[in-house]
C-alpha cells in the first residue's frame, strides 16, 4: 500500500502499550451514561461518551435525545459538529445552506462557526453527535 493511503493506520509493531487501568476510557457501557440537560434547551438531554475533560481525547462524542416538538435553537461551535441520527425525524437548518432532513441514514457535517439549529422534530430523536475537537 502506498504511504499516502497508509497515513493514520499503523502496524502492530508501531502501536504503544495499553494499560489495564485505561479500561474505563476505552470501553463504555451506554446504559451507564449520565444524562444532563442541553444548555440551550433543558428538555433536550445530552449523554457525553468521550470528552477531553474525562478521557483525555481531542474529540467530544455524545448521544443527544430530542423529544418530539422540541428545538435546539440557533448556535455555533468552534469545531465540526457531525450529526448521525439514530432514530426519529426532524430538520437541521444551517445558515447559508438551508433546511436539511435529519433522519436515520444521513450524516450532517456542520462546519466550524456555522450558525445552525435543530427543529421540526416530528418523532422523538436520538442522535450520535461527534465534535472534531473538545467542547468540554
Amino acid at each position: 500500500m502506498d504511504e499516502e493511503k497508509r497515513k493514520g493506520w499503523g502496524t502492530a509493531t508501531e502501536t504503544g502499550d495499553i494499560k489495564e487501568e485505561m479500561i474505563d476510557h476505552i470501553y463504555k457501557r451506554l446504559k451507564n451514561i449520565q444524562w444532563e440537560p442541553h444548555p440551550l434547551n433543558e428538555n433536550v438531554q445530552l449523554g457525553f461518551i468521550l470528552t477531553k475533560e474525562e478521557d483525555g481525547v481531542e474529540i467530544t462524542n455524545l448521544l443527544v435525545k430530542i423529544p418530539k416538538g422540541e428545538v435546539v435553537p440557533e448556535h455555533t461551535h468552534q469545531v465540526h459538529d457531525i450529526l448521525f441520527p439514530l432514530s426519529g425525524k426532524g430538520k437541521v437548518w444551517i445558515k447559508g445552506i438551508g433546511d436539511l432532513n435529519l433522519k436515520r441514514g444521513v450524516v450532517v457535517n456542520v462546519p466550524p462557526g456555522a450558525v445552525h439549529k435543530v427543529y421540526e422534530v416530528t418523532q422523538d430523536m436520538e442522535v450520535y453527535d461527534v465534535f472534531s475537537g473538545p467542547i468540554r
